[in-house]
C-alpha cells in the first residue's frame, strides 16, 4: 500500500535535500513577494511562468525516479534539464488536461441541481472522472516518458478509476503531514516572531517544493500499485509468466 510516511522521510532523506529546497523556493517567493506587492507586469509573469515550469518539472522527475527505483528523488540543480522535463510532461499530457478540464468545466456548467448537496456532489464526482483521465495520463507517461504512453486508452479506462481514488485519499494525508511540519514551525513562529513573517514564508515556499517531492513519491507508488503490480498479476493469470 502507498506510504505517505515513506514519502516523506524520503523527501528529506534525499542527498542535500534542504540545499535544494532551499534553491527551489527562492524563485517561488520571488514571484509571491512580486505578486504581494502588486507587481504584476512583465517580469512578475516571466517569474511565474518559469516558477511553475520549475515546480511541474521536480514532480514530474520526482515521479520517474521513484517509479524507476533510483536512488536519487529531488533532481539535482540543472534547472534546464528540470525546465527540459516540464516541457516535454506538457507536451504529452497538455492536450488531455486542456480536453478534460474543458469538457468538465462544460457539462457541470450545464445545470443545478435543486438541492445543493446532491448538485455539489455530482460535479465533483464528474470532475472525478474527468481528473482520472488526466492523473492516469499523467503517470503512464512518467514510467518512460513516451508521449503514446499517456493516451493508451485501453490502460486509462483500465486503471483510471482506482488511480483516482488512491489521489482523492492521498490529499488529506499530506494535509495531515502539512499540519504536523508546517503548523509546529508556524506556531512557533507565531509565538516568539509573529505573522506574518519574511522567513516563515520563505520556510513555506520551502515546503511547497518538498510537498512536490512527497506528492511525487506517492503518485509513483500509486502507479506502482495499480499498474505495475496489477499488469504483472494479469500476466500471470493469463500464464504468461511464472514463479
Amino acid at each position: 500500500m502507498a506510504s505517505i510516511k515513506d514519502a516523506v522521510e524520503e523527501s528529506f532523506s534525499d542527498n542535500h535535500a534542504i540545499i535544494k529546497y532551499f534553491l527551489f523556493a527562492i524563485p517561488l517567493y520571488i514571484t509571491y513577494y512580486l505578486y504581494e506587492k502588486g507587481y504584476t507586469g512583465f517580469f512578475f509573469w516571466i517569474m511565474a511562468i518559469f516558477t511553475f515550469l520549475m515546480m511541474l518539472g521536480i514532480l514530474v522527475v520526482c515521479t520517474t525516479n521513484v517509479r524507476n527505483n533510483k536512488n536519487q528523488i529531488l533532481p539535482g540543480l540543472n534547472i534546464f534539464h528540470i525546465i527540459k522535463e516540464a516541457l516535454h510532461s506538457l507536451m504529452a499530457i497538455g492536450p488531455a488536461i486542456v480536453i478534460n478540464t474543458g469538457v468538465a468545466a462544460f457539462i457541470t456548467s450545464k445545470f443545478t441541481l435543486p438541492s445543493p448537496g446532491v448538485d455539489l456532489t455530482l460535479k465533483i464526482l464528474i470532475w472525478c472522472v474527468f481528473m482520472s483521465v488526466v492523473f492516469t495520463a499523467y503517470l503512464l507517461f512518467v514510467k518512460d516518458k513516451k508521449i503514446k504512453d499517456a493516451y493508451n486508452l485501453k490502460a486509462i479506462s483500465d486503471f483510471g478509476a482506482d488511480i483516482m481514488v488512491a489521489v482523492i485519499f492521498m490529499i488529506p494525508l499530506v494535509a495531515i503531514a502539512d499540519a504536523i511540519f508546517v503548523g509546529s514551525i508556524t506556531y512557533v513562529f507565531w509565538l516568539f516572531f509573529g505573522v506574518p513573517n519574511p522567513v516563515l514564508t520563505f520556510i513555506w515556499a520551502m515546503f511547497v517544493i518538498q510537498n512536490l517531492s512527497v506528492i511525487g513519491n506517492y503518485m509513483a507508488q500509486i502507479a506502482m500499485e495499480n499498474i505495475e503490480i496489477r499488469v504483472e498479476m494479469e500476466k500471470y493469470d493469463r500464464g504468461d509468466i511464472t514463479t
